[in-house]
């Protein structure tokens, strides 16, 4: 964070004029960028805490338009600083919270060995006297005493047996239902940080674990890439919120044309990715019902007004040839968008 800082001050510094003119549009351009990229790495690095901050950034570089001047550019950056610094803290809480719940669970089962240890000590100090006892019993010459010490001791050591069993039951389920609580809270983590929080379907980081898990599986798979033209117009005309509302309602519609198998995976922003199986007929097939029934009309909410939009995509898709890493087929998916996005070269849904 601090070559961050001094890399955002340096941009303020090596700009400053006497007359208090603007800054210039390139400096200006990356400025804004910084704080996009800033906003996308945050989310990725941990998607339940980045939301907020990626939204804030993007306000930020938002109202950074020309002709801004060096004040205006102060102003951001120290904005940014607060807003990284309350992250930075946010993100700290999270881990120490994550450690909390592992040292937890390692208590758990700490405790439950040191009881069984215990409760078998003390067992065994108990059976051990029964079987003194008998041993005892063996110099007696009186046979009807002899039986009426067999029966006692064998009563003995049926409770002792029985209050055994029923204390190891007991653990045991006391230690299956904890296990299980855990199990299930590091379950809704991992399923947390695997989602999108906007909107609900796979982020980044699940798609690169799913992806590299199918090559690892030598699957035949497809990777169709969606990334939204002029989203940010959306967000520049209409706001954030209602930005958020057709990003929800596109993923929604995106989601229902692919089955359970099929991960659809937001990787940041208005970019969006599907990782399918089956021929290529099928995945142009894939493409084209999302052009149809995932792209055109929407209605978004503004405050107390509907507005209607319509939503267009640039669309790739490739097949893993069989040998190649996960980055080399993205990028070749990657390019099969930026054919899409010529004017000359396609036909836009």
């Amino acid at each position: 964070m601090i070559s961050l800082r001094k890399h955002l001050d340096n941009y303020t510094r090596g700009q400053k004029d006497p007359g208090g003119q603007g800054i210039q549009e390139p400096v200006l351009s990356e400025f804004r960028a910084i704080l996009f990229a800033i906003g996308q790495c945050v989310d990725r690095a941990i998607p339940s805490l980045g939301v907020e901050l990626n939204r804030k950034m993007t306000g930020l570089e938002r109202n950074l338009v020309p002709p801004a001047t060096t004040g205006d550019l102060a102003q951001t950056n120290q904005q940014a600083q607060r807003e990284l610094s309350g992250w930075a803290d946010r993100a700290s809480s999270h881990y120490t919270d994550i450690k909390r719940e592992l040292c937890e669970i390692i208590s758990v089962v700490s405790r439950a060995g040191q009881s069984t240890t215990e409760r078998d000590q003390k067992y065994a100090r108990e059976i051990g006297e029964v079987t003194g006892r008998l041993g005892c019993i063996a110099e007696e010459k009186d046979l009807a005493q002899v039986r009426r010490s067999i029966i006692e001791t064998m009563r003995s050591l049926k409770s002792c047996v029985t209050r055994m069993a029923e204390e190891s039951k007991a653990s045991v389920d006391q230690l299956t239902a904890q296990v299980q609580e855990y199990r299930t809270r590091l379950e809704d983590s991992e399923r947390v940080s695997h989602t999108d929080p906007l909107t609900a379907v796979a982020n980044r980081r699940a798609f690169e674990k799913h992806l590299d898990a199918q090559i690892a599986a030598r699957q035949p798979i497809f990777v169709i890439m969606i990334d939204l033209n002029d989203f940010k117009s959306v967000n520049d005309r209409y706001g954030h919120i209602a930005g958020d509302d057709l990003l929800k309602q596109f993923a929604a519609r995106l989601k229902s044309q692919f089955s359970e198998t099929e991960m659809v995976s937001r990787l940041g922003g208005d970019e969006f990715v599907v990782v399918t199986t089956g021929r290529l007929s099928d995945a142009s097939a894939k493409v084209e019902r999302v052009r149809k029934r995932a792209l055109g009309e929407y209605k978004i909410s503004q405050g107390d007004r509907n507005i209607q939009t319509v939503l267009r995509a640039s669309i790739g898709v490739a097949a893993w040839d069989g040998s190649e890493p996960a980055s080399a087929l993205l990028a070749r998916v990657d390019k099969e968008v930026y054919r899409d996005k010529q004017p000359d070269m396609c036909v836009r849904a």
